[in-house]
C-alpha cells in the first residue's frame, strides 16, 4: 500500500522529495567550491606545470577570464569530490520505486563506476593529456602564445573527466543491459547516454574529436555488450 501511494502522489509531492534529498548535496558542493577558490590560483599553475606548459606562455584576453578560469575549476572539482553524494542522494530518492534486484545492481556499479572514473580521471590526466595536447600543439610556439588560459584548463579538465568517463562506460553498459529488457531497448538508453557525454565531455568544439569520442564511447559499449551476451548464452 505505501509503494502505490508513493506511485500515485502528485508531481509537486515528488518534486518538493526531490529537493530534500538534493538540499544536502548542494551545500557541500557550495562550501567545497568556496573553499578551492581560495588557492585555485596556485592550482591552475600546478595543473599547467604538470602538463610541462608554463602560464607565462598561455594568454589572457579580458581581465575576468582568469577569475572565470578559477570558477570553472572549483566548480568541476567540488562536483567530482561531492559526487558520490549526489549519486546517494539520488539513488535514495528513487529507491522506494525500485526492486530488490535493481537497487543491488544500481549500489554496486555506483561504488564500482565512481571507482573506475576515478581511475580514469587519473590515468587521463597524467597519461592522456600530456599526449593529447602535444598533438594540438605540435611544438609550435604561435599556438602557444594563441592558447588562452581558460581554453587551455577547460581542455586539460574536459580530456581527463572524458578519460574518466570512458573507463567507467563498460560499468554503466552493463547496468543498462541488466535492468533493461530487450537488447534494442537497451542500446537505445545507452547510446543516448553516449552522445549526452560525447557532447558534454568533448575538450573542444570540433566535429573530428566529436566523432573520435563518440566512436571510442560506442566501441567500448558494443565490447561490452558482446561479452556480456557471450557470457549470458554460455
Amino acid at each position: 500500500m505505501a509503494e502505490s501511494k508513493d506511485i500515485s502522489s502528485p508531481l509537486s509531492s515528488h518534486l518538493e522529495e526531490l529537493r530534500t534529498y538534493l538540499l544536502l548535496p548542494f551545500i557541500i558542493n557550495v562550501i567545497v567550491m568556496m573553499m578551492i577558490i581560495s588557492f585555485a590560483s596556485d592550482l591552475i599553475v600546478n595543473i599547467l606545470e604538470a602538463v610541462s606548459l608554463d602560464i607565462n606562455d598561455l594568454s589572457t584576453y579580458s581581465p575576468v577570464e582568469f577569475f572565470k578560469t578559477k570558477i570553472f575549476l572549483s566548480l568541476v572539482l567540488s562536483l567530482i569530490f561531492s559526487s558520490p553524494l549526489w549519486l546517494l542522494s539520488i539513488y535514495n530518492f528513487s529507491r522506494t520505486g525500485l526492486t530488490d534486484f535493481e537497487k543491488n545492481n544500481i549500489g554496486y556499479s555506483f561504488i564500482i563506476g565512481q571507482t573506475f572514473f576515478l581511475l580514469g580521471c587519473g590515468t587521463g590526466f597524467f597519461l592522456v593529456t600530456p599526449y593529447f595536447l602535444d598533438l594540438l600543439l605540435a611544438d609550435s610556439e604561435i599556438v602557444i602564445q594563441n592558447l588562452s588560459v581558460y581554453e587551455t584548463i577547460k581542455i586539460i579538465i574536459s580530456t581527463t573527466l572524458f578519460t574518466g568517463l570512458l573507463i567507467s562506460t563498460p560499468v554503466f553498459t552493463l547496468l543498462i543491459n541488466r535492468m533493461v529488457e530487450g537488447r534494442k531497448d537497451g542500446r537505445k538508453y545507452i547510446y543516448t547516454l553516449i552522445l549526452f557525454i560525447a557532447i558534454v565531455a568533448t575538450p573542444k568544439p570540433s566535429m573530428i574529436l566529436n566523432m573520435i569520442f563518440l566512436i571510442s564511447f560506442v566501441l567500448i559499449a558494443e565490447i561490452t555488450m558482446l561479452v556480456a551476451g557471450v557470457q549470458n548464452e554460455n
